[in-house]
């Protein structure tokens, strides 16, 4: 087997023969490449293209600028770029450049008489990793482009570089949020080149990526550039999803780095003159479980004369401050499992885990400077008497582990998002909850017990929809039968608001204040059904 049929194996194949130029009349000219679906489509490829100004020297830590243009030249975008510069905490490595603010763009041609709908993915990473390629993260086209629509995908700037905040209007936060505005007006002003509708956008992420597509539902710096929202295991209310201590943090690196702590201008003037890579080994230093504490993220900007987000979101929520779009909001059946795998692979992390609960659990939502003793022996409590958490080491007690951060991390709160859309919004609200495990073992790939149940796990869905080189192309028939089920109602509802599929009996209809429903998705019995209500009281209890 050649290079090229290996990389067609994988669903990331690209040709360089006839390789397309497109001419954007604002910016200039950029020339792709071909690529290959999974049934076999040709599709193009755009990748690297940039949506803003390099945010490097004066620009770091500053709003975005719209990209120059690149009249009298022709940009190749034909490879993956290169990822945010980042430390990625899943695989504990560092990676990328400063230098990211790039899209890419996959379609099956130009045609602006016949516009196609777009999709427009915020990836996951918990704020400071991950990416939006194919190659270095789990954002390939191959099985979107068996669809009729134009699939983008984009990079924001990560971690400290995105969200760094003095808590004033020197240095405000979330630059990783407005890089995404960005990215939206650079879709609604150039796509239509690509064969894209601008007046048809649909924005859908994952954790992260999901948490983000609700904030632009909030934030009055994004309204009108998208028309529908999937929000993917990620919400505005989440725990974990809106920081509180940045400034701390930001004082810490700049201690870290020798600058000054007291003044704000000046912290700001030497973390611009430090190289990149000494910044960003800042967010090992201080990670104590892989992806936690986040450190730098989303944040209430109220220094910002236009402020990206003007209030908490629940207040936001509740007082139906809400871009008025259809919305598909939902969760997998064990978003916590990833959780497990940290625990019962390390042995120090796991005793340190068992000796002191709650402290975890504050820095797994955000609150490590909110120091309440009386609150975590509480939580100590509670976890040893329906745990026996000092003795952990059961498979069964890491299932009930995973439960309990599942519920924590991520249930209760998407549960609440998805009542609050439902009473507020105007628009249609469809929930779900995603049931099925990929066939290879997730034990096995995660080297656990397999009397550790993970089943649905957090972020199970992208390797339903997304193609990458991590994992060979979708075989088993379940594998197809819920991937082409999840793309069915991803696509359609990009095309109209309205999800559909063959694959699911009746239709998937919208949630409502007075009766939650949500649907199942799984390959064996998919179906719409009721929350119980008096489940979601005792869980509320």
């Amino acid at each position: 087997m050649n290079l090229v049929e290996l990389l067609c194996f994988f669903n990331v194949c690209s040709f360089s023969e006839r390789s397309p130029i497109v001419t954007i009349p604002a910016l200039g000219q950029v020339r792709g490449s071909k690529m290959i679906s999974s049934s076999g489509r040709n599709f193009f490829a755009f990748r690297g293209v940039p949506y803003a100004k390099p945010p490097i020297e004066e620009l770091r830590f500053k709003d975005p600028q719209p990209v120059d243009p690149w009249f009298g030249q022709i940009l190749h975008a034909g490879r993956d770029e290169s990822p945010c510069i980042q430390f990625n905490g899943m695989i504990q490595m560092f990676m990328g450049v400063e230098d990211c603010l790039t899209l890419n763009i996959y379609t099956h041609n130009f045609d602006s008489d016949n516009p196609r709908p777009v999709m427009v993915y915020i990836h996951p990473g918990s704020f400071f990793f991950g990416n939006g390629g194919a190659k270095t993260d789990l954002a390939g086209p191959a099985y979107f482009l068996d669809r009729n629509v134009v699939l983008v995908t984009i990079q924001y700037r990560l971690g400290l570089f995105g969200f760094l905040s003095t808590e004033d209007s020197q240095a405000p936060g979330n630059y990783g949020l407005l890089d995404q505005t960005m990215a939206l007006k650079w879709v609604r002003d150039h796509i239509d080149s690509f064969g894209g509708n601008p007046n048809s956008v649909t924005l859908f992420g994952c954790s992260a990526g999901g948490v983000s597509v609700q904030y632009h539902l909030l934030s009055p710096h994004s309204q009108g550039l998208f028309h529908r929202a999937i929000s993917q295991s990620g919400t505005a209310l989440n725990h974990w999803a809106m920081k509180k201590n940045v400034g701390s943090y930001a004082k810490q690196l700049a201690k870290y780095l020798n600058c000054p702590q007291s003044n704000s201008n000046e912290l700001l003037a030497c973390l611009r003159k430090k190289p990149a890579d000494q910044l960003v080994r800042f967010q090992k230093k201080i990670g104590i479980m892989q992806v936690f504490p986040v450190g730098f993220g989303p944040r209430v900007d109220i220094e910002r004369e236009s402020p990206f987000l003007p209030a908490e979101p629940i207040k936001l929520m509740e007082s139906k401050q809400i871009y008025p779009v259809p919305v598909i909001i939902g969760t997998t059946r064990n978003e916590g499992g990833g959780m497990i795998r940290l625990l019962s692979n390390n042995g120090k992390l796991l005793k340190e885990f068992v000796e002191d609960p709650a402290k975890y659990f504050r820095y797994m939502i955000g609150m490590e400077d909110d120091v309440e003793h009386g609150s975590d022996n509480t939580l100590n409590e509670i976890l040893n008497r329906y745990l026996n958490i000092g003795k952990l080491s059961q498979p069964n007690q890491f299932n009930q582990l995973g439960d309990i951060f599942t519920d924590y991390l991520f249930h209760q709160e998407i549960d609440r998002s998805a009542q609050l859309l439902s009473k507020s919004s105007e628009q249609p609200i469809y929930f779900y909850l995603f049931n099925h495990s990929f066939h290879f073992s997730m034990n096995q790939i995660m080297q656990l017990s397999p009397e550790i149940d993970l089943g649905a796990v957090h972020g199970a869905e992208l390797l339903m929809t997304f193609s990458n080189m991590f994992f060979p192309p979708l075989r088993s028939l379940k594998d197809l039968k819920v991937s082409n089920m999840v793309l069915d109602l991803w696509t359609s509802f990009a095309r109209d608001g309205v999800p559909r599929s063959d694959l699911i009996p009746g239709e998937w209809i919208p949630t409502t204040e007075s009766q939650t429903r949500y649907l199942r998705i799984e390959a064996e019995y998919p179906a719409l059904l009721p929350v119980n209500v008096q489940c979601r009281i005792n869980a509320a209890v």
